[in-house]
């Protein structure tokens, strides 16, 4: 809260479902606030991936200053103010060579230069030459910004591209490509496992391919029940992979998209006025349906939206989600 007082309320929150995210304090404060939290899904760290790079970029510049400074380990909340000042005044690649101060509040980056004390009066020295260029862009502000925010945009989005394109290209990244009478390996969510497990079973074969991303299959013994998942779930099988827990960051890489809508559930309105819909992913299991934003299936899947609206229009929230989206 005092973050969002200084510079704002941020609309959407993009976390995973740990107790430290998905809890009642956190949801009476998105209420409050009538925010948008998107909880990604369960074992998939390739859904929100920036926040181990970031992680990773804070915790090489914490361990470099206090062995620079030599400090000991437990002394780092010392020396992350240093490393937040540093990150957030550094021109950024992917920014197009702005830095994240000047992105987000249009303010000027500051070198450690700017400042300085004498070594023998003591005295403090400041370069103010930046006080003239700070005024003249300040009156500039409100026209820059919108060129800056445009060209950053464009920028990250070039350089995402250009990301995805050579992990594509890259053979252990690519998906498995199954077909139909594959022995194949079934994982499964553990209720209670430590963080990013999951456990194989199997052998399945597979039965039949819904789309590229989804395939049925069938247990080779009685039973022999049908089932569909997704193909992040499944991996080729060999004898000795079956019956064992292993992380998620050891499975299978797998890149955006591929998930398909098996159906929409139920709707409920937020506090900010808008409305969610509770979606069932194809292949996946039922603790991993999320709320996703109504506008945002219109967009997506306006076909199949569409019909479930007309099917369940009688339901007073789902009529007033119609008039709300243009569907009434």
């Amino acid at each position: 809260m005092s973050w969002f007082t200084l510079y704002g309320c941020v609309d959407t929150w993009v976390t995973d479902g740990g107790s430290h995210f998905k809890n009642e304090v956190i949801e009476k404060i998105r209420k409050m606030v009538g925010a948008h939290h998107h909880i990604t899904t369960a074992y998939s760290p390739w859904t929100n991936g920036t926040i181990e790079v970031v992680n990773h970029l804070v915790l090489r510049a914490v361990k470099a200053l206090l062995n620079e400074m030599k400090l000991r380990v437990d002394d780092w909340p010392l020396v992350l103010p240093l490393v937040q000042g540093a990150l957030n005044h550094q021109p950024a690649d992917r920014l197009g060579g702005v830095a994240p101060v000047t992105a987000f509040t249009g303010l000027p980056a500051k070198t450690p230069m700017s400042g300085f004390v004498h070594p023998k009066t003591k005295g403090v020295f400041v370069v103010d030459w930046l006080d003239e260029d700070r005024r003249q862009h300040m009156a500039e502000l409100k026209t820059a910004l919108e060129d800056l925010h445009r060209d950053v945009a464009e920028r990250a989005e070039k350089l995402r591209l250009q990301a995805r394109q050579r992990r594509n290209k890259k053979a252990q990244v690519k998906l498995a490509n199954f077909t139909i009478g594959d022995f194949v390996l079934v994982g499964s969510i553990v209720q209670n496992p430590p963080k990013l497990a999951i456990k194989w079973r199997g052998p399945f074969q597979v039965l039949r391919v819904v789309t590229d991303f989804v395939m049925e299959v069938q247990e080779l013994i009685p039973p022999f029940a049908v089932s569909t998942h997704h193909a992040c779930r499944l991996k080729m099988y060999h004898e000795g992979g079956r019956e064992v827990t292993e992380d998620l960051v050891d499975q299978i890489s797998f890149g955006d998209g591929g998930f398909h809508v098996e159906r929409l559930e139920k709707v409920r309105k937020v506090a900010d006025g808008s409305f969610q819909v509770l979606v069932k992913w194809l292949g996946l299991e039922e603790d991993e349906s999320s709320w996703e934003p109504a506008k945002n299936l219109l967009e997506d899947i306006p076909v199949v939206f569409r019909k479930w609206c007309e099917s369940k229009k009688q339901d007073r929230t789902v009529g007033a989600m119609m008039k709300s989206v243009g569907l009434a």
